[in-house]
């Protein structure tokens, strides 16, 4: 597509890809053809970040009555800077190889938006929702939270989250004139998502099932997480591909002081196969419904599996891990968090495949959970920008991959192609097939009561629908308490 000052679109397309933030204002961009709106969406493309020129330039391969005029003059579109010498703070509890590469990321962003500090506070996992709560509830707490998914839900009921979608609004939408600017929103009215809804189709509907909540999103999704059957090549040549095909070759293979399966028997680790078998957790109304013949064979099933040979079915994560990062475990089920322990356990040894098929051909449906940035209702409208670009920054594709090579996050932005050898491609298979384990606060009494269950069956003896029609009623009473609470 010719332009009127003789540039072509391929060198238009690599001058912009060098631009971060805004262009010089001495730039003036006519657009002919295009209505007022559309011409705001092109100044509003520009002061996005990088990931934003390919959708630019989608606009303008589509209009083929555009031409632009470059020209260096004063008066330019206003692009809506990010404001001089502030400061955005972050709460986090990443460590390890998550914290050096969220140091490397926040260099990256300094360089981008120099007049930007960001002030990022590690707090220890088990402490961070709380201190959050407390302090946000107290009109303080950080700017953004890194936080789990299942954390939104209940932070948005209590009020102490700003919106990232709104899906309520989708049906008002007409095309550009949804995508307003997100600085000039969250200024013009503090309870407007901060984003688009067009900024939805960055993610996959799974992703964003995890985070809704009565039709609003209130977490943006940095990365996915789900579990996948890691091997050891030295024991195990080749991953199996179906249960049958695992349980035949657990009975084949002699690990000295070890197994050729650890399997870790916690509801979270073994919940692929419960689901996968046909299992349910909730009725549509909210009710429990684990006590189902597929939830009573599925604990039948892992009875089995614990006295089948060559299996280790445990619930002691710690013991589990260190079998096998020693070398003393054939095959594990675990996430990418364990990524890069393992490489530097066992180096080019190590393998991930997806969870071994049911018997009958389905596959194993694992929980997908999401780590998110969280906006704080109590940040004001500048900080609120800040929030803005720094989530669009963490999602630019560059950027997902960073996290992706650095600490094995699996990319949360549709369309990121990972390396052919990355072993993050397992996961990222995996999570096609798995459940998103929700926002709804309700999730959060579940895990007490299966992990109870699954004990009784496979240690106590207690028959499978005995232990789930307990865990059902504690489940049930648990549920009753929060809404009570609610009321």
């Amino acid at each position: 597509m010719p332009f009127a000052n003789g540039v072509c679109l391929a060198k238009l397309r690599d001058q912009l890809s060098k631009l971060r933030g805004p262009p010089p204002s001495a730039w003036l961009i006519h657009a002919y053809g295009l209505k007022k709106h559309c011409i705001a969406d092109l100044s509003m493309l520009f002061c996005q970040s990088a990931m934003r020129v390919s959708r630019f330039i989608s606009i303008l391969a589509s209009k083929s009555s555009v031409f632009l005029t470059i020209a260096a003059m004063s008066g330019a579109l206003s692009c809506s800077n990010l404001p001089a010498s502030s400061a955005l703070t972050v709460w986090h509890s990443w460590g390890g190889a998550e914290l050096a590469t969220l140091k490397q990321l926040l260099k990256r962003y300094r360089k981008i938006h120099p007049d930007v500090e960001v002030l990022a506070l590690q707090i220890p996992h088990d402490r961070l929702l709380d201190k959050f709560i407390r302090s946000s509830a107290a009109n303080g707490g950080p700017d953004l939270l890194i936080g789990d998914n299942d954390w939104s839900g209940k932070l948005a009921q209590s009020g102490l989250l700003a919106t990232i979608f709104d899906e309520t609004t989708a049906a008002l939408s007409k095309g550009p004139t949804d995508a307003t600017i997100a600085a000039e929103v969250v200024t013009r009215d503090p309870q407007a998502a901060l984003f688009p809804i067009a900024d939805e189709q960055l993610f996959a509907p799974e992703t964003l099932a995890a985070l809704r909540v009565d039709q609003k999103i209130y977490a943006w999704p940095e990365s996915l997480e789900t579990v996948a059957l890691y091997y050891n090549r030295q024991i195990i040549a080749k991953p199996p591909a179906t249960v049958p095909d695992m349980l035949r070759l657990t009975a084949q293979t002699h690990v000295p002081e070890g197994s050729a399966l650890v399997f870790n028997t916690a509801f979270y680790f073994s919940a692929g196969y419960f689901l996968g078998g046909g299992g349910t957790i909730f009725q549509p109304g909210g009710n429990s419904t684990v006590n189902t013949p597929a939830g009573q064979q599925m604990l039948a099933w892992l009875a089995r599996l614990k006295s089948s040979p060559g299996v280790l079915a445990t619930n002691d994560y710690g013991k589990a891990d260190s079998l096998y990062k020693q070398g003393k475990a054939g095959m594990i089920v675990n996430g990418p968090w364990a990524l890069a322990d393992y490489q530097q356990a066992l180096g080019p040894n190590m393998g991930v495949a997806p969870l071994p098929r049911l018997a009958d051909g389905r596959p194993a449906r694992p929980w997908i959970g999401v780590k998110t940035l969280m906006v704080n209702a109590n940040a004001d409208a500048v900080h609120r920008r800040l929030a803005v670009d720094f989530c669009r920054f963490v999602t630019e594709p560059a950027i997902q991959l960073a996290l992706s090579a650095g600490c094995g996050h699996i990319p949360a932005v549709q369309g990121i192609e990972l390396p052919a050898d990355s072993p993050l491609r397992a996961f990222q298979h995996q999570a096609r097939t798995g459940i998103p384990k929700g926002a709804d606060p309700l999730l959060a009494v579940i895990w007490e009561p299966l992990d109870r269950a699954i004990q009784e069956v496979i240690n106590g003896g207690k028959e499978p629908a005995v232990a789930l029609a307990r865990a059902e009623a504690a489940i049930s009473a648990k549920i009753a308490a929060v809404r009570a609470n609610l009321q």
